[in-house]
């Protein structure tokens, strides 16, 4: 497997851990109520943020690589 696929799988990851943290959040907040259910929101948020993060660095790699 090369860096290319790596990178693209890691993104994948992010974000399938946001959209399953976003149904437990939604979940929480349908059974417990708001009070318990932030912490798992905030994970979705933190997920897509790293997802954006893994995206643009994988970007730049490419453009780099596609210079030389």
């Amino acid at each position: 497997m090369n860096k290319k696929n790596f990178f693209v799988i890691i993104e994948f990851a992010w974000i399938l851990m946001a959209l399953f943290c976003l149904g437990m959040g939604i979940y929480y907040h349908i059974k417990i109520g708001i009070d318990k259910a932030w912490l798992i929101y905030s994970l979705s948020v933190i997920s897509l943020g790293m997802f954006g993060v893994r995206r643009m660095q994988r970007k730049n790699n490419e453009k780099r690589h596609n210079r030389k």
